[in-house]
């Protein structure tokens, strides 16, 4: 489930204007950073608007010669916010920069940011351009890989990695022709199909397949030489532009074009050429498309051509890149909808943001669900995920940028661990995770084992490659091992500074069962591991030092005590439904819009209706939409449906607080006849507060189907008796 929120009020421990007081000042005394990793800023100063930072926890390492990586948890006016920031220098000698499309291809079913990373060998990386999610999966902008031009631009900013490293970012423009014998006409796209406004393109094998296309004449080419696009072609006939056609080269010839050109005969050479603007092709290694453009010469940027309003204007997960006077090139992300972990930002707090690590230049890239980084943290070979994707897991994208380190690697030159700096309350055990790298950060062997000692002994032991917490103090953990050295900071606390528990707002069904968990923090705003069991305590129900709650049959205040500071949580227990006024508010409509179908109410049953759908290659959804207020603490919603067993799938679209789109997987069209569906919310997402629509989707695949449904007694689920 997509899902938005907004941000909330901070919970502090105490919850007073006296421990806010102490929070900011023991935020001054945090420890220094390590003194090699200085061109990432040790403290944040965003300017307003970026909402004022009350306590901030920023966690800097070098990643590889010339790549920073830093980790920014921040509590603010406005909730929690994580900020993620990969800096990296393009001039230096190891860096590269590149662009990679999910499954190498333009046309693909989507790769998460992880695995290209993974499969690329990058050691950081962050998502792309805008994509044609949930169909085509296509990037909306210019691609150019390995300075081979994949897709020509359109008006909205992209970013360009150039032959000398610099990064730029502008609104490209693209000027092509193709010459076919004496007679030359424009070249209007370059793997795009149809062209726009009925011109002409040049399809190549990165495209994929060509699906039917009307109004076309599609000609199949022969590679002679250059390369494509811009290269010389042989043409090898007039294929059916009505039936889908292998992965190739084509030119494809719009209704505009027709009176422009003559259809090539079979064996004409063909020769496409063009350019980029304001950045030559020749000077271009990768570019990525992105916008709208939110920073500029130092200032917020209002874009007119980038996506803005509605889900836009709003906090969100960010993505997005910036370069600085010095020519630092930055991926930044900050996440949202997680409201204990990151409540999210908008368009010009994010130029703030920018602003605060140095950029003077900057663009958004897609945010929301598709927002995530990937690091390689010091002691791991490969990039991980670093930020928490607000739809639980990484969604497939289109496309990344992505660096490589190109320093060779070397002999083994220290030992490191995971974590960087232990930091816990007594009683806690911490997994740790060792080894060496050389002077370039790779992991390399060591050929021996390790050995780890606490110092001062009395603070805690390594048992079993864990660090437990025997008493409060700082020291640290050394480790020895084949002439090799290395050294963990080691923080304990036995009181911590914010206790915050999870789920936001629990819900559990009479006598059931839920798994709540605690998060605590030190003055500075760090996160504190915590020891397994703790004691929790509830004034209904029982909950055992796991935080499993056992309901009972009326709501609870569930607390947690750790070292004298606590936290209480209020479970509602059970659930009532509201009917929902649907069948009377609802209204038809197809995406795109004016496609075949209906909705028709049942006059014999007020709740009642009857929707209709003829899905085909241009129509692909048909809704009921009401657009109805839902009312407070709603977590679910319920209907029946009177199922048509086409295979077709049921979906439900939400607004949530801050009017951005939730959408929710209700059930497949799979059993005929009425039955009852009930949808929960995830306990994550943020609170719902208008259903949108009811509506339907054509099978997995994309198969072709038509049908009629029944929809009645539409209910909100709502938290509570």
């Amino acid at each position: 489930m997509a899902s938005g929120g907004e941000g909330e009020t901070p919970l502090f421990v105490k919850g007073s204007i006296l421990a806010l007081c102490f929070l900011v000042a023991a935020a001054s005394t945090a420890p220094p950073l390590d003194a090699a990793a200085q061109s990432l800023p040790a403290r944040l100063f965003p300017e307003l608007p970026f909402p004022r930072v009350l306590v901030q926890a920023p966690t800097i390492e070098n990643v590889a010669p010339g790549i920073e990586y830093g980790d920014y948890q921040l509590l603010t006016t406005i909730g929690p916010l994580s900020v993620h920031v990969v800096a990296v220098d393009p001039h230096n000698a190891d860096v590269r920069v590149g662009e990679i499309l999910a499954h190498d291809a333009l046309t693909s079913r989507g790769e998460t940011v992880g695995s290209m990373a993974d499969r690329t060998g990058a050691v950081a990386g962050i998502n792309g351009d805008y994509f044609d999610i949930g169909n085509s999966n296509r990037p909306t902008n210019i691609v150019v890989r390995n300075g081979t031009l994949l897709h020509a631009p359109r008006k909205r900013y992209a970013i360009a990695i150039e032959r000398d490293g610099s990064a730029t970012i502008a609104e490209f423009s693209f000027t092509g022709q193709v010459q076919i014998g004496e007679r030359t006409i424009s070249l209007d796209a370059v793997d795009e199909l149809p062209a726009p406004d009925g011109g002409t393109a040049l399809l190549t094998p990165a495209f994929g397949s060509v699906p039917p296309e009307e109004n076309t004449t599609l000609v199949s080419l022969e590679l002679l030489d250059g390369t494509p696009p811009l290269a010389r072609y042989r043409a090898t006939g007039i294929v059916d532009n009505l039936s889908r056609q292998p992965p190739g080269y084509y030119l494809a010839i719009g209704p505009a074009a027709y009176g422009d050109v003559e259809l090539p005969n079979d064996g004409d050479v063909i020769e496409a050429s063009g350019d980029l603007s304001p950045v030559g092709l020749d000077q271009i290694v990768a570019a990525m498309g992105g916008g709208p453009l939110i920073l500029h010469d130092g200032d917020w940027y209002e874009d007119p051509d980038g996506p803005s309003g509605g889900e836009y204007a709003k906090r969100i997960p960010c993505s997005g890149v910036a370069i600085g006077a010095d020519g630092t090139l930055y991926l930044i992300e900050v996440d949202g909808r997680h409201p204990l972990v990151s409540v999210g930002i908008d368009r010009h707090e994010f130029s703030a943001l920018m602003r605060a690590f140095g950029g003077v230049e900057g663009m958004a890239l897609d945010g929301g669900g598709s927002s995530t980084i990937v690091v390689r943290r010091v002691g791991d070979a490969g990039a991980s995920v670093a930020n928490d994707p607000s739809d639980g897991v990484e969604r497939p994208v289109a496309n990344g940028l992505f660096v490589y380190s190109t320093a060779p690697f070397g002999p083994p030159a220290r030992l490191v661990a995971r974590p960087q700096i232990v930091r816990a309350v007594t009683g806690a055990q911490v997994p740790l995770q060792w080894s060496a790298v050389d002077a370039a950060n790779h992991v390399v062997s060591s050929g021996a084992p390790v050995n780890a000692v606490v110092v001062p002994s009395w603070l805690g032991e390594i048992r079993d490659g864990r660090f437990i917490a025997t008493a409060p103090g700082d020291g640290r953990i050394v480790l020895r091992g084949s002439g090799l050295h290395g050294e963990v900071a080691v923080e304990v606390e036995r009181t911590p500074a914010r206790i915050t528990i999870a789920p936001a707002e629990p819900n559990v069904d009479e006598n059931g069962t839920l798994v709540l968990g605690a998060h605590a923090y030190d003055a500075h705003g760090y996160r504190l591991d915590l020891p397994q069991l703790l004691p929790w305590s509830a004034t209904a129900g029982s909950v055992d030092p796991h935080g499993i709650f056992h309901a009972a049959t009326q709501n609870a205040s569930v607390a947690v005590n750790i070292g004298g500071a606590s936290a209480t949580t209020l479970v509602t227990v059970g659930t009532h439904e509201v009917t929902l006024p649907f069948a009377e508010h609802a209204h038809f409509m197809t995406l795109p819009r004016g496609g075949e179908g209906s909705l028709v109410r049942d006059p014999a049953c007020e709740t009642c209706l009857r929707l209709a759908f003829a899905f085909s290659s241009s129509e692909y959804a048909a809704y009921a939409v009401a657009e109805l207020p839902l009312p407070p603490h709603t977590i679910g919603l319920s209907f029946d449906v009177d199922d048509d067993g086409s295979a077709a799938r049921v979906r439900i679209a939400l607004r949530n607080t801050i009017n951005e789109t939730m959408l929710a997987d209700a059930t497949v069209l799979d059993q005929a006849g009425w039955r009852h569906v009930a949808v929960r919310f995830p306990p994550e997402a943020s609170a719902a507060a208008k259903l949108i629509a009811i509506y339907v989707l054509p099978p997995e695949g994309m198969q072709l189907s038509d049908g009629e449904i029944g929809l009645r007694d539409v209910r909100a689920i709502v938290a509570g008796k």
